[in-house]
């Protein structure tokens, strides 16, 4: 998620568990922690695209890590407030919950995250909440901020905190919910149509979990379509996009194209563009939110090759996304009818 999201969940979390005992500090502890975790960028300088793609929600948003650096993080934040008299295992706690609501919150966007680093490098997901969800966000900063004005003993102030974590929770169980129907609509139109499929994928399509984008793969190819929840008809229409897996083929074992397979969970295409092979991830969507036209895939990946002919690295480029009014327009209308 993004990082005002998460600086606020880790605040209301903060205040949830200490607010009533140390006041304002524990919403503001809170809100310093639930960013620590994406500190896992510092070291982006210091290795290439690989290792970065590799390293990012892996360790820092594992289990492991709140389970390592809690108790740490504990009994230096009690060093620094010792007159408080809270304790390092209040500390510690707090710290925990605020750690691992940040992975999960994570966990339900299309990125994945490495949660059981390192006994798995596996990025899960649940595809079930954009990166940026103002229906999520908006009731936990309210709540969040709401709360502040009153004083650190009033039950007004936890009350009001505990909504909006309540209410961004029941939106998190929403999304969940209401993919498990997208997901079987999906499943269901592309079966009617081609019959079987080896995998596929449902996502939220742009900032709400209204609008949905499917992704089935088949052979050699990927099948995208996009479903709003207001649809009529689940008769889907699909465009097929070829992977070009052959274009490849000599450089499966290689560590950027071993790598962005991994990461790419099998839903890509690979083009040749002037003459040098591009790798697009195709989960994450392209610039006009799949709705027509002449778009740019988000993820793209030109991939480099050294002297003995390896593919090595691949430089990631991101286009700038296509917010003209014209084409929020379009997704707001697809939205609300085919």
């Amino acid at each position: 998620m993004d990082s005002l999201t998460q600086a606020t969940l880790g605040a209301a979390v903060g205040e949830a568990f200490l607010g009533k005992k140390i006041g304002y500090r524990a919403a503001a502890w809170g809100a310093v922690l639930g960013t620590v975790p994406d500190l896992d960028i510092i070291i982006n300088p210091f290795v290439d695209n690989v290792i970065e793609l590799k390293a990012h929600r892996s360790f820092t948003h594992s289990i492991t890590f709140a389970i390592l650096l809690s108790p740490f993080l504990g009994w230096l934040i009690n060093k620094v407030h010792a007159k408080l008299e809270t304790g390092w295992w209040q500390w510690t706690k707090m710290i925990f919950f605020v750690f691992v609501t940040h992975s999960l919150i994570d966990l339900t966007t299309t990125y994945g995250t490495q949660i059981l680093f390192p006994f798995s490098d596996t990025p899960y997901t649940t595809d079930s909440i954009f990166i940026i969800d103002p229906l999520y966000t908006l009731p936990l900063l309210s709540g969040l901020i709401f709360s502040l004005f009153f004083k650190k003993h009033s039950g007004t102030r936890r009350v009001l905190n505990y909504a909006g974590l309540i209410i961004s929770s029941l939106y998190l169980i929403w999304g969940l919910g209401i993919k498990t129907h997208i997901h079987s609509v999906f499943a269901a139109s592309f079966e009617n149509q081609f019959g079987y499929y080896e995998k596929l994928k449902t996502t939220t399509n742009g900032p709400t979990t209204f609008l949905w984008t499917g992704y089935a793969v088949k052979n050699d190819t990927v099948y995208n379509s996009v479903y709003s929840i207001f649809d009529e008809s689940k008769d889907l229409r699909f465009t097929a996009i070829p992977r070009n897996s052959l274009k490849i083929e000599n450089f499966i074992d290689d560590r950027a194209i071993d790598t962005l397979l991994w990461f790419s969970r099998g839903y890509y295409t690979v083009v040749e563009e002037e003459g040098e092979l591009t790798f697009y991830d195709l989960r994450f969507g392209r610039d006009d939110f799949w709705l027509g036209g002449e778009a740019n895939y988000i993820w793209k990946n030109k991939i480099f090759f050294n002297e003995q002919g390896e593919a090595y690295s691949f430089e990631l480029t991101i286009p700038s996304f296509n917010t003209r009014t014209e084409n929020l327009s379009r997704y707001w209308n697809r939205v609300w009818k085919e």
